[in-house]
């Protein structure tokens, strides 16, 4: 038998049986949780090894920080069966039940349509606009000769792909321009006739 059989099978043998999926509930004394799973017993042991191993990225999670205020007080026991073909179905039934029951301890949607995403971006950015910004300033600050650098090597690289976007860009919004070029001589020529007027009061 092949190395490569060999790691194929292992492989298929790591991947979920999602004819075996469940979507479970973790209920606290103040808040609930919606999950799904295809292996119950298994994603039990690891909720319950995450809540007090500080060394896992999960330690901060709602979830964990609502149990250990709850002095471990916590139950999770299946909410329905729900066979089904791959992770993505899995997921959007996982989020229906999460919105149904109104689930407190999930810190996010369990799926996100592309809208979603664009939708909490967006939000996230608006809620830390100012950290963003200054954050950007400061990085702009310390790295503006790295910034330079990298930005003359892209400009040389791409020169004609630059220039040919530079051209469409113009093509696609030479009416603009063109108002905006009028705008602009006329303001200039108002500002030089105050100017004259002026010294002439003088």
């Amino acid at each position: 038998m092949s190395l490569n059989y060999k790691y194929k099978m292992m492989i298929y043998d790591n991947m979920p049986d999602y004819s075996k999926c469940v979507i479970y509930t973790i209920k606290t004394p103040t808040g609930l949780y919606v999950g799904s799973t295809c292996n119950f017993v298994n994603r039990k042991y690891h909720h319950k090894i995450a809540i007090h191993n500080e060394n896992a990225k999960t330690y901060n999670r709602l979830l964990y920080k609502n149990i250990r205020e709850n002095n471990d007080e916590w139950d999770m026991k299946p909410h329905c069966e729900f066979p089904c073909e791959n992770k993505t179905q899995m997921t959007i039934e996982e989020e229906r039940v999460r919105r149904e029951l109104n689930a407190d301890l999930n810190m996010c949607s369990c799926y996100n349509t592309k809208q979603d995403n664009v939708e909490y971006h967006k939000q996230k950015y608006q809620q830390n606009k100012e950290k963003i910004l200054e954050h950007q300033k400061q990085y702009h600050k310390d790295n503006r000769e790295k910034i330079l650098e990298r930005q003359k090597q892209y400009e040389q690289k791409n020169k004609e792909q630059i220039a040919e976007r530079k051209k469409q860009y113009y093509q696609d919004n030479k009416e603009k321009y063109s108002e905006y070029q009028k705008q602009y001589y006329q303001k200039k020529k108002e500002e030089k006739q105050q100017n004259i007027n002026m010294e002439l009061a003088d």
